[in-house]
């Protein structure tokens, strides 16, 4: 019989108290293998006194009250419902009788595209030069197509404007729930990656897990999204951050095969969520795990390239254009650039250029942090800064693309404080971009469109903010309120708990002369 040090229960009882303080501060508490919250935002506004007071430190959280899953699933219902009805004023009815979506601030590629393109009248579309988008973007508008001829809509060449219209808006309508599916599947992910997700889990000889993640309230980031609410019918944006997510999902339950096939189609959906292989990548390289790594990118290269040679094949014009838009494209709405050409009635010489570069270099930068920090930075937190950076040097920017921001925000940084400070940036310019293609924000005979161009100054404001925070909590990885207690990366896969050596400390070489 070996009788316990009582040197090692003192040690393991001060390991518990960092890990798990009992002073009232905000943090978890262990009890009998869950995570309950305590010390929470509400509890210090006195809030919750009506109803009791917070909860006591032997309490046992159970029950539908203590899950976050059914009422996540019904506050995305409700979000959702309310995303409908606010784009509801912008349905036309009449062909007769057009609607300004810039001034009832509803506007929707969806519909709009259907009608200006030509969709209405049957074709192929990897064919049609006139849809210059991604090709899983073209896939999926192709399929709401096919759903709306098989409820019996006319798509074909003989169909009247009017007809035009009705299809369009049933296509607007099967594109909502197809968006809807990928808005659940979003905020089912963030819920199974969030704090507390990957607690006391039992894991085979692989290292996988053999039980189901816990669910994490941190979803409620995303389903209570203001910018879900402003911009999750402007076009298919949702599938590729649907699919990024779950990619997430796949790597962090070590299934490097499957989370590279996902993230192969959210890069054929948007070149955005390439910021998540980025930060694989980056992460795998520090910790040395080159063989998932390189599962992970070959599964992901092939998917692309697969997706892309099928729209060339069907469509070579068509995927040119798209190119050409993508990479070719002039100076565009929301960007510091488009304030500087607007203010000075100029161009910017090579300004593909410049933004390139910058990109670039601040990419770069962002890998060699990672690489000298003192603690591996959590995936997420990579893939959010690396999504900021392209944001904020970027030639052009939509207001749809705050859709990527918002799971990524969720798990990189879930502070109440700079999550506020990034959203009010994002949806005031959201609202201030259509007022400005509808003439609503222009001054009393002036051609400056001052307003706007705050919009713009003040998203690139509240974005750096939240980059900034992002960036101290990688710096010093003990105020990570993920990390509290002895987590370490919820999205890491193989690479949570892995062993990361600190970087070699650089030697003064003052105290090297003085020696």
């Amino acid at each position: 019989m070996t009788i316990p040090d009582p040197k090692d229960d003192a040690m393991a009882a001060r390991r518990c108290a960092v890990a798990h303080p009992n002073d009232g501060s905000p943090g978890y508490t262990a009890r009998r293998g869950l995570d309950v919250p305590r010390g929470s935002r509400v509890s210090q506004l006195g809030l919750d006194r009506r109803i009791g007071g917070r909860m006591g430190r032997h309490a046992w959280p159970r029950g539908v009250f203590f899950d976050p899953g059914p009422w996540a699933i019904m506050s995305a219902i409700v979000v959702w419902l309310l995303t409908i009805y606010r784009v509801t004023p912008c349905v036309q009815h009449d062909v007769a009788k057009a609607v300004d979506p810039y001034q009832r601030q509803c506007y929707s590629d969806i519909p709009t595209l259907y009608r200006s393109s030509g969709m209405g009248h049957g074709g192929s579309l990897f064919a049609n030069p006139d849809i210059a988008q991604t090709p899983l973007v073209t896939v999926l508008m192709a399929f709401c197509r096919r759903v709306v001829w098989a409820f019996g809509a006319e798509v074909s060449p003989k169909a009247t404007d009017q007809q035009v219209l009705d299809a369009a808006n049933a296509y607007w309508g099967v594109a909502q729930i197809v968006l809807f599916v990928a808005f659940l599947a979003v905020a089912i992910s963030v819920m199974l990656l969030g704090r507390g997700s990957d607690t006391n889990l039992p894991v085979d000889d692989k290292g996988r897990p053999t039980q189901a993640r816990r669910r994490s309230w941190d979803v409620f980031w995303v389903v209570l999204c203001p910018a879900v609410y402003l911009a999750g019918l402007i076009d298919f944006s949702m599938v590729p951050v649907a699919l990024a997510t779950t990619s997430m999902l796949a790597w962090a339950r070590r299934r490097p095969w499957l989370a590279g096939i996902l993230m192969g189609l959210a890069c054929a959906g948007s070149l955005q969520a390439a910021v998540v292989a980025f930060a694989v990548l980056v992460c795998c390289l520090r910790a040395t795990r080159l063989p998932e790594l390189g599962r992970y990118l070959l599964a992901g290269s092939l998917v692309l390239v697969v997706c892309h040679v099928i729209a060339v094949c069907l469509g070579l014009h068509t995927w040119w254009a798209y190119l050409r838009s993508t990479f070719w494209s002039g100076t565009g709405l929301g960007t510091i650039w488009y304030v500087i050409q607007d203010s000075s009635g100029g161009t910017i010489p090579g300004i593909g250029w410049i933004t390139g570069t910058l990109t670039v270099g601040g990419l770069l930068g962002l890998a060699w942090l990672s690489m000298t920090v003192p603690r591996r930075p959590r995936i997420a937190q990579v893939a959010c800064v690396a999504l900021l950076i392209l944001f904020i040097t970027n030639k052009v920017y939509s207001p749809q693309w705050m859709l990527f921001l918002v799971p990524l925000a969720a798990l990189a940084r879930p502070d109440l404080r700079d999550w506020a400070v990034l959203m009010v940036g994002e949806c005031f310019y959201s609202l201030a971009v259509w007022a400005h293609l509808g003439g609503l924000s222009l001054p009393g005979g002036s051609d400056a469109d001052v307003v706007y161009w705050a919009s713009v100054v003040l998203r690139l404001a509240c974005e750096m903010w939240f980059a900034w925070g992002v960036l101290d909590d990688i710096r010093r990885p003990w105020n990570d309120v993920v990390r509290v207690g002895y987590a370490d990366d919820p999205t890491g896969g193989v690479l949570d708990y892995a062993p990361d050596p600190a970087p070699e400390p650089v030697e003064d070489s003052s105290a090297e002369v003085a020696r």
